[in-house]
């Protein structure tokens, strides 16, 4: 594994520890398709939290392929909803160019996004032409 594909590992096991403490991976749900089904269905509705567990899941294979395509996609709207985490996986797929296309451009802006929306671990990963003086 790449130093690079490490950092991300660590930043989504990071927000999905966060999720395990509200109860949206509780009870075994991993490998449920009807959590998937359920989770589809809320993001379809504009859930952004579903989103962004959606695209976890299929970025980390949990419970479903992995499939890094679905798993930008699901940043992505999450991040349209948003959804700071959703902001900044998919900048994280959109600098290892995993399921997107490498743009370390629009990656950067993500970064900065889910930091103003108040993502911890996306200010301390700002590029340094994007920090501010009160980062």
């Amino acid at each position: 594994m790449t130093p690079s594909r490490m950092a991300a590992l660590a930043a989504a096991l990071f927000i999905l520890a966060a999720l395990g403490t509200t109860g949206a991976t509780a009870g075994g749900a991993e490998g449920d398709p009807v959590l998937v089904t359920d989770l589809e269905k809320a993001c379809d509705g504009g859930e952004a939290a579903a989103c962004h567990r959606l695209g976890a899941m299929y970025d980390y294979a949990q419970g479903v392929d992995e499939d890094l395509v679905l798993a930008a996609d699901y940043y992505r709207r999450a991040c349209d909803g948003g959804h700071a985490a959703g902001c900044y996986g998919l900048a994280v797929k959109l600098q290892l160019g995993e399921g997107v296309a490498r743009d370390q451009g629009r990656a950067d802006a993500l970064i900065r996004r889910a930091c103003d929306g108040g993502l911890a671990i996306a200010c301390d990963n700002l590029p340094p032409a994007t920090k501010t003086e009160s980062d």
